[in-house]
This record gives C-alpha cells, structure tokens and sequence, in this order.
C-alpha cells in the first residue's frame, strides 16, 4: 500500500476535478489540426476545435479539452500517455475546475494562468506556465477567466478553475 507523507497526487492531466459547477460541451475536431494533448486549452476556427497556435492572443481561448469518462479504456489511456481523437467530437469543458500540467514556474491559489504561444527553450506553443515570460523560454500570455487553485503536486499537476 502506497503512503502518502504530505499530500496525495492532484489528480490526472485533463480530468475535471468538481463537478459540481461544469460546462463540458461536445465539439467537432478540426482533423487537419486536431489537439494533441488533455488538459490543454483550445481554439475554435470555423466551428471546429485547434490547438492555439504560435501568436495566438489569451483571448481566443475556447475552452479546455476534457479526457472523457470512461478515463482508461484500449483506446484512451489513463493519465499523461492519452492522446485525443484526431476526428469526431471532442469535450471542451468551457467552465468548471480541471487538473493540469504546469510545465514552468510555481502555481500560487488565485494566480493567473498563462498559455505559451511563442516557444523557446524547453517551452512549447500550449504549455501551461505562471508567467508571459517563462524561466524555459519562449512567451506566454495570460488565459482570461483562467486561474490557478493552489500549488501544483509533485507531479506537476495542478487544479486550475476556469471561467468559474
């Protein structure tokens, strides 16, 4: 049995962590550009979900990209090895509270979360960082209505609310 000495882990990358305040909605997934990650923010172009994109302003945030229940199944693995359907309908969740991967910087309850959209060092377009200029590089900019519920585990996972 595993013990748990300070705190137990925050959760799986794009899995809602509340349900008791949530929008999940389904949407069409743009196949030529489909998301390649859960827990990641998206876009909507011509009525179809993208990933952002390099340059992308914090505004055009559509919604996060939900792993579906059931959470592990032959096709849709459990935690970070998951990969998202490239056709079909996908869940964005457009408000509520979701567990995500920090990839830079220290998550504080109530701080505001940022989206790189430039990459650079050991950043890429669409990491979750606390800052528009991230210690790995490249840039980030602030995700509206986007924040952070407390540190992230030891993992990297942190529970962000949005839109809440």
């Amino acid at each position: 049995m595993v013990a748990y000495v300070t705190r137990v882990p925050a959760g799986f990358v794009g899995l809602v962590t509340r349900f008791d305040s949530i929008t999940v909605q389904p949407e069409v997934v743009d196949s030529s550009t489909p998301p390649t990650a859960f827990g990641s923010f998206v876009k909507l172009v011509s009525g179809k979900v993208q990933p952002l994109a390099s340059g992308d302003a914090g505004s055009v945030v559509y919604g996060v990209l939900v792993n579906p229940y059931p959470h592990q199944s032959t096709t849709n693995g459990l935690g970070t090895a998951a990969t998202p359907p490239t056709s079909g309908l996908l869940s964005i969740m457009k408000r509520g509270f979701i567990a995500v991967k920090l990839v830079v910087g220290t998550a504080a309850k109530n701080g505001a979360v940022y989206v790189v959209t430039t990459a650079g060092g050991s950043v890429v377009v669409g990491d979750i960082v606390t800052s528009t200029s991230p210690a790995g590089g490249g840039t980030a900019v602030a995700v509206t209505g986007a924040v952070f519920m407390g540190p992230a585990d030891a993992n990297g996972i942190v529970e962000i609310a949005y839109n809440i």
